[in-house]
């Protein structure tokens, strides 16, 4: 008796594979829970520190058919060895040497079955259609036990962020692969930290020699998508879990999200696409504030909306540098200043304004300042400026060498001028 059964197309298996090799980085064994409405992968690590959720709704498949047993009618869950169960999902690559080498040996549709009951075997049987025409069933044991869930309360986690993530995938490659441990911070003016260290010795002949290396991202707060985090804030989580968490967000959409509160509490990385619902419950560290000292700190926040727009331009108009955190406001009173005024005066380019992070935080910033732009106007740069001017022969120049072509010789000669006319 088929307890759950569904169909999945050629991406739903790809989906499918994809969370199963995530959950791999994590644990041996994976948890499903299957139900009316939606289809669950779930899986604890060996030190209970991280927890992995991937919530598959019933749209997401091509064809999702919950029957439900006399025990459970409304849940079923059973526990399978992540590894077998990968290797029913993953491509065979190459084709059939027999046919061709463009023979597609593509997954094209997988249909799944659960069954389970009296007198009979507990078995989770997978059918795959392959694109070249063959077929090929696998039958799985399973172990009939319910999945441990993580809780987290979103409510209290009063810090969250959102990013995409093959930017924080790009700025994680700039860590060394020994890194153990990242911490998150919000110390400097309008930035979020990543934060890491390496430690390595190096022996010698003498002794040993220990050479640290601290390395210091800082992300602008543009460049998220939303964020509210509060300020001079630590918390520190594992990097070989943040990193297997981004390699499966880059494969959807990439806009992933964190919630967290405080050190020692759990921190949540969530993203959705297409149905599918994924979840990173990670265990932190870090030192705890006082409630007395967290009231007195402040809170940074930004969001899509708030960011300031471009403003458009023309070629021909004069480019003035605005300042976008204190606009000054024109008023009728003011006397507007006349085209000749302008004209007359030599602007004196300023330089940029200091960048308050950069100052506190002086670390490597993943985009460069933008170039203060100069409110000189073309005409202007020839003015007061002789070394442009054209040569005038009845002057009095001492000194100035003069090039001539002789015509009936055909040579240029260089005649020295006179110093002027003696007294």
């Amino acid at each position: 008796m088929a307890i759950v059964s569904f169909t999945l197309n050629d991406e739903g298996v790809v989906a499918f594979q994809n969370a199963l090799a995530c959950t791999l980085r994590f644990s041996e064994d994976v948890s499903l829970d299957a139900r009316r409405d939606k289809l669950v992968l779930s899986a604890l690590n060996a030190t209970k520190s991280a927890f992995v959720s991937f919530t598959f709704s019933s749209a997401h498949f091509f064809r999702y058919k919950y029957v439900g047993s006399a025990r459970s009618l409304d849940r079923f869950f059973c526990v399978l060895y992540i590894r077998s169960l990968l290797s029913v999902f993953r491509g065979r690559a190459g084709g059939d040497a027999n046919r061709g080498s463009s023979a597609d040996s593509s997954i094209e549709r997988c249909d799944v079955s659960i069954d389970d009951g009296p007198g009979q075997k507990s078995r989770f049987v997978a059918k795959l259609a392959w694109r070249n025409g063959i077929t090929a069933t696998h039958a799985l044991p399973f172990e009939a036990k319910a999945p441990v869930v993580a809780r987290f309360d979103k409510a209290k986690a009063d810090n969250h962020w959102s990013i995409s993530a093959h930017t924080l995938r790009r700025l994680m490659e700039h860590f060394g692969p020994k890194v153990e441990l990242l911490d998150i911070n919000t110390e400097g003016n309008q930035v979020v930290n990543l934060t890491c260290f390496t430690e390595k010795q190096y022996t010698k002949t003498e002794g040993i020699l220990n050479m640290n290396l601290h390395t210091s991202i800082a992300v602008k707060m543009d460049d998220f998508d939303d964020v509210d985090v509060e300020d001079k804030h630590h918390i520190i989580i594992n990097v070989k879990d943040f990193r297997a968490i981004l390699q499966h967000a880059c494969t959807t959409s990439g806009v992933i999200a964190a919630h967290y509160s405080e050190p020692w509490q759990p921190l949540r990385f969530s993203y959705d696409e297409n149905g599918l619902f994924c979840q990173f419950i990670l265990m932190t560290l870090g030192n705890k504030a006082d409630s007395e000292v967290k009231k007195s700190k402040t809170r940074t926040k930004n969001t899509a909306t708030a960011r300031p727009a471009l403003a458009a331009k023309s070629a021909s108009s004069t480019a003035v540098p605005v300042d976008s955190a204190r606009p000054t406001a024109i008023t009728e009173d003011q006397p507007h200043p006349s085209l000749s005024a302008v004209k007359d005066r030599v602007p004196v380019p300023q330089p940029p304004a200091p960048n308050p992070a950069a100052e506190q935080h002086p670390e490597f910033e993943i985009r460069p300042q933008p170039a203060a732009l100069s409110d000189a106007r073309m005409e202007t740069l020839y003015e007061d400026d002789s070394q442009w001017e054209p040569v005038n022969p009845d002057e009095d120049m001492s000194g100035f060498v003069q090039i001539e072509w002789d015509e009936r010789t055909g040579v240029c000669t260089n005649q020295q001028r006179d110093q002027g006319p003696k007294r």
